[in-house]
């Protein structure tokens, strides 16, 4: 079989016409299997219609629009590139439609062209994605091994069905293997092909997963995996029970690729931990102050708190930290035992956050609240924690049962989610859970009260915050805002 040209897709996505929950971001994960397919001597390019279309709208309904490029758009670039195969990341679940409104876009503009799915969605909903009669494979959690062998098999047309985690279908019948095989040495895989990935083209963009401080920003990957195995989280899908570790050597050879060729001031760390190993987390920070690269950073997934010591904060100051967000998740240590199962002791928290403020690093929290077996007075112990802690305006999830969690299965089984549920109810605040102790109209009356009650604490704590915040936001509404003042006082 002749594989001569591949192409890599980032599909358009749908988000509130009120505001943008998605954002723009390099798509680190078609980019490491770019460099894989580049290696290999196929030409390869990446699509990324997300963020080439993030000025164009599309109305879906009365709340939900589509961003990203036109469908005449998608088909054009397909046309003039002509691509022997088209790979697309199906990361997240609540955007399944788009997925198979692009695997069909592509068959009516190249019917002969192969398709292959992978990302997180397609991980855990791999049966419901290879039904897609315009989905010819799809790859299961991290796949430059597989899609590399999957390529070799398919060009000397040899026998693909030991392809390790390769979905694919025979007379009708859909057939998939185990993922079994994880990269032990993560150095052998190249760096993202970041020229692929035209790296240039997201500077500057007003979000892209947080707040970013310079123009010239990227994320980096230094590790994958996680040793937490919270409930809420699907990342051992993706990225195997084990946690590996890039070389510190290797993960500096690429920051001094990011800021010596592409000028990048800002980088984000993507990993799901990078600080769970103290020693490495040590190494690596004290290699970045050495090294002087005076890049600012932060986490936006957060760090695991249990592995953090002062002298590592000092570190992660002096590297150019600019905030450091705890995923606390729970204020109640017994739903972080029990319920969340996050190896975490809420007496650290308060201790490291302390110790932040001392130093004047920034902090952030994460909380969740709303998961099974928790109860309301348990999530207002979260919002007394986040108080005490001093972070007033902590990044509160609603749980959401995505697929391949344990919090899933834990709904589907006792029925705690409504039989009407499907994936276009995958987001952070759609309420979709309800338990024998509350539903989703009680967690929305705590989520606002519990913000109110962090925001009062905050101007008790602080009074001339309550003029600062006061006047700018006078400032950007001079109508509304003394309305919405007398309600939140009274």
């Amino acid at each position: 079989m002749k594989i001569k040209k591949i192409l890599l897709i980032v599909s358009p996505a749908f988000t509130f016409k009120s505001h943008r929950d998605i954002n723009p971001l390099p798509p680190m994960g078609l980019g490491y299997l770019a460099a894989i397919i580049e290696k290999m001597g196929i030409e390869i390019k990446i699509l990324d219609s997300l963020m080439l279309g993030w000025g164009h709208e599309e109305e879906v309904n009365k709340d939900i629009v589509r961003v990203g490029l036109s469908d005449s758009e998608i088909q054009e670039k397909i046309s003039e590139y002509n691509p022997d195969m088209i790979g697309i990341n199906c990361q997240f679940s609540r955007q399944h439609k788009i997925y198979h409104h692009i695997f069909s876009l592509i068959k009516k503009t190249k019917a002969n062209c192969i398709t292959v799915a992978g990302g997180a969605h397609a991980t855990a909903c791999h049966e419901e994605v290879l039904r897609d009669p315009c989905c010819d494979f799809l790859l299961l959690g991290e796949a430059e091994a597989s899609f590399k062998d999957l390529l070799c098999k398919l060009i000397q047309e040899k026998d693909i069905t030991s392809v390790d985690g390769l979905g694919w279908k025979s007379k009708g019948n859909i057939f998939i293997n185990n993922k079994e095989k994880w990269i032990s040495d993560l150095d052998s895989i190249p760096f993202p092909a970041y020229h692929l990935m035209k790296l240039d083209r997201y500077f500057g963009l007003e979000a892209s997963h947080g707040t970013r401080h310079k123009n010239r920003y990227s994320p980096i990957i230094t590790s994958r995996g996680c040793p937490a195995k919270c409930t809420f989280c699907s990342a051992h899908k993706v990225w195997g029970n084990r946690y590996r570790l890039r070389s510190i050597d290797n993960v500096l050879e690429e920051m001094r690729l990011l800021k010596n060729r592409y000028g990048v001031e800002e980088i984000m760390f993507e990993d799901d931990n990078v600080t769970a190993n103290p020693q490495r987390a040590t190494e690596l920070f004290s290699r970045m102050i050495e090294e002087k690269f005076d890049f600012v950073w932060d986490t936006p997934n957060g760090v695991g708190a249990w592995s953090l010591t002062e002298n590592i904060l000092d570190l992660i100051k002096q590297s150019g930290c600019i905030k450091l967000n705890f995923p606390v998740e729970s204020g109640a240590q017994h739903v972080l035992d029990n319920i969340i199962r996050k190896p975490l002791k809420l007496s650290k928290i308060k201790k490291l956050t302390e110790y932040c403020k001392k130093i004047k690093l920034d902090y952030g929290m994460f909380l969740v609240i709303g998961m099974p077996g928790e109860k309301i007075e348990d999530m207002w112990q979260s919002f007394h924690f986040a108080a005490e802690c001093g972070c007033y305006t902590p990044h509160i999830s609603v749980a959401t049962p995505y697929p391949g969690t344990e919090i899933y299965n834990i709904c589907v089984k006792n029925e705690y989610i409504n039989p009407e549920f499907n994936f276009d109810d995958l987001f952070i605040r759609s309420f979709c859970i309800a338990t024998e102790d509350w539903n989703g109209d009680d967690l929305k009356r705590v989520l606002k009260q519990g913000r109110r009650y962090l925001l009062k604490s905050k101007y008790r704590k602080c009074p001339y915050m309550l003029i600062i915040d006061g006047f700018s936001k006078l400032l950007n509404d001079p109508i509304g805002f003394p309305a919405k003042l007398f309600r939140f006082f009274t």
